[in-house]
């Protein structure tokens, strides 16, 4: 790698995070989904405060090869692994892989605990029509975002909309809930919002810690209003790795994949809206190409320009920033501007840019 000051040095990385959410998090950690996978908690004790131990690389690999040997092993099932003899992080140096597991503020928190449980909870109190009745009823606001056909009818939710949805739901529910239910909702969200901090301090650690200690008190009041049987949720349990986590790694919004599920618009989303939605697999592909196309040729006009507004700077003795954009673009005398009618005419896919035709050129077509 090319340091700062222009040597080249060997780099020998050392894997220290890794960001996946539940499904890949079990897949890296070897074990069933049923199970923790970076702990040894059992899974009827999910639902518990108590924060287990650490899995060992040493003691899981070992406990893999004797399945693989004797096809038997006590400890392979009480420990929910599966038969992944050979782990991508068996011979990765100064890593334990299980502490390598983050938090997942979108998947674990936003969509895991408050909207698969702590909103389900309420709505199995308050009721479905009514929850939207409170929704629509909610003012208008700048910057709040308002549901005017309540959140039933809603079939896929982004991070963006749960976060909007957290910020009124105490006050929305205050008033109908019992006290108990109001206080473990409150508990649980201020644990989300406390987590979504991008720097911490011991103080606020202690807090998130409290609140996580006071949904635990209140939690029993939904198995006696007949809503949960139980707790033992893989997801419920993740939460007591988080202070752990964030003294370790620092915080948990660093970690955290919103940023990541964010390109899913950019390149899957927006690019089959593009598509004709037959064989658009194809189509995607091409427009994605297009797309970066489009984008190196613009950064590669915007550069040019400066290059040139620099040049002219120069012979003329001005100081620079003088020359205008589209004088210093005129004097490129750019071939690529000469037919682009005919360019233009011979594409079969509708355009997307003005500058389509440059794809054209850039990609070799």
């Amino acid at each position: 790698m090319v340091c700062a000051d222009g040597c080249v040095w060997r780099v020998h990385p050392i894997l220290a995070a890794y960001i996946a959410d539940f499904p890949e998090q079990c897949l890296v950690g070897c074990n069933k989904e049923s199970h923790s996978p970076c702990c040894l908690v059992k899974s009827r004790d999910h639902g518990d405060l108590e924060e287990c131990t650490y899995c060992s690389m040493v003691d899981t690999l070992k406990t893999l090869q004797w399945k693989r040997r004797n096809k038997q092993s006590n400890k392979f099932n009480m420990e929910g692994l599966c038969p992944v003899y050979e782990p991508f992080w068996k011979d990765l140096p100064f890593t334990n892989i299980f502490a390598c597991i983050t938090p997942n503020i979108l998947h674990q928190l936003h969509k895991g605990i408050f909207h698969d449980h702590l909103l389900q909870w309420c709505l199995g109190v308050i009721g479905e029509k009514e929850m939207d009745a409170y929704f629509q009823a909610v003012g208008h606001y700048p910057g709040l975002c308002h549901f005017k056909k309540g959140i039933s009818a809603v079939s896929q939710w982004t991070g963006m909309e749960h976060k909007e949805m957290e910020r009124v739901f105490v006050g929305l529910i205050s008033g109908v809930a019992e006290d108990n239910i109001l206080v473990m909702a409150r508990s649980l969200l201020d644990f989300i919002y406390y987590a979504r901090f991008q720097q911490h301090m011991d103080k606020t650690l202690a807090v998130m810690q409290e609140s996580l200690t006071l949904f635990h008190v209140r939690k029993d009041v939904l198995v006696e209003l007949g809503i949960r049987d139980h707790f033992n949720v893989p997801k419920i349990h993740s939460l007591v790795h988080y202070i752990s986590s964030i003294r370790a790694l620092s915080s948990a919004d660093g970690y955290n994949m919103e940023y990541a599920e964010c390109q899913h618009i950019d390149y899957a989303k927006d690019a089959y809206r593009a598509s004709k939605k037959c064989d658009y697999i194809e189509q995607m592909a091409l427009w994605l190409q297009h797309q970066e196309a489009i984008h190196h040729k613009s950064a590669y006009h915007a550069w040019k320009q400066l290059r040139c507004s620099e040049t002219m700077d120069s012979i003329d003795g001005r100081p620079g920033g003088e020359v205008d954009d589209l004088d210093a673009g005129s004097r490129m005398g750019d071939p690529l501007d000469e037919g682009a009618g005919d360019i233009m005419d011979r594409l079969s896919v509708p355009e997307p840019s003005g500058m389509l035709y440059l794809s054209y050129n850039l990609g070799g077509r």
